[in-house]
């Protein structure tokens, strides 16, 4: 009940659930009518995640990528839409892909400094949670979509404004919370999103624009998005392009069983 009237986070409720599990290698939790494994063992934990992945990508989750484009991410994809996407997007978390974003985080790591060196002159309380939630912002905004906010100078920015809305309660967002776990026909008829319309629309047309100008101006940024524009049109990243002309580029003569080559 804490969960479905947002009262706690499904991450504290999984917590207190766990707790209670304590003396035992597994349990279980029901969603609704769905039946939930709790895995306590770190051998059988080892085996969900490394193992025998393979049978457990998958996040048991409600999504539906036509009805919500954002909802298609890694977190909710299953099946073959969830393996081709993590294909595609594993090269971009690369340490060197990492490394290449650093210097973003070291910029916004000076902007808290600035930020706490201001209150701490004026010897004001802060509500750390609040300014730490500005900082991720900050940082999210730049690495991930190219775009200086500022929030720690501007509390009210645009992208914070919105951002805060993905996580505000509603009875909507119970309503429909709550037939996600025991009727995700009813969504699927209705055509009903987890997701604010307004927010969600806001977000992919931020995207759009964003890869709009940087393609018609060849502007080029050391950040997640332009690793995505390059996936968009190229199929792949740079450094892989190298690698795959270095292989074309040699002598291949061990065939696999799948019809391809094997390098020396």
């Amino acid at each position: 009940m804490d969960m479905v009237l947002t009262r706690k986070p499904i991450g504290d409720v999984c917590v207190d659930i766990y707790n209670k599990l304590e003396g035992h290698n597994f349990g279980g939790m029901y969603i609704f009518t769905s039946p939930r494994f709790i895995v306590r063992d770190p051998d059988l934990i080892r085996d969900v995640l490394v193992k025998d992945f393979s049978t457990f990508h998958d996040r048991g989750l409600y999504m539906n990528e036509e009805i919500e484009p954002l909802s298609g991410h890694l977190f909710l994809l299953c099946g073959m839409k969830w393996r081709n996407l993590r294909v595609k997007l594993t090269p971009t978390f690369t340490s060197g892909k990492m490394k290449m974003m650093f210097q973003k985080l070291v910029d916004c790591g000076k902007g808290l400094q600035t930020c706490l060196e201001k209150v701490g002159e004026r010897g004001d309380v802060i509500e750390i949670k609040d300014i730490l939630a500005r900082f991720s912002t900050d940082i999210i905004s730049s690495c991930a979509f190219g775009i200086e906010c500022n929030c720690l100078k501007n509390e009210d920015a645009e992208f914070r404004k919105w951002g805060r809305k993905i996580f505000e309660p509603s009875l909507k967002r119970i309503i429909i919370g709550i037939l996600s776990g025991i009727a995700p026909v009813v969504l699927d008829a209705l055509k009903l999103s987890n997701f604010d319309s307004d927010v969600s629309k806001y977000f992919r047309n931020m995207v759009q624009e964003t890869v709009e100008y940087r393609e018609k101006n060849n502007v080029k940024c050391n950040d997640f998005l332009q690793l995505l524009i390059q996936l968009k049109n190229k199929g792949l990243l740079d450094d892989e392009e190298k690698t795959e002309d270095q292989n074309n580029g040699t002598d291949k003569d061990t065939e696999t069983a799948e019809g391809t080559y094997t390098p020396h």
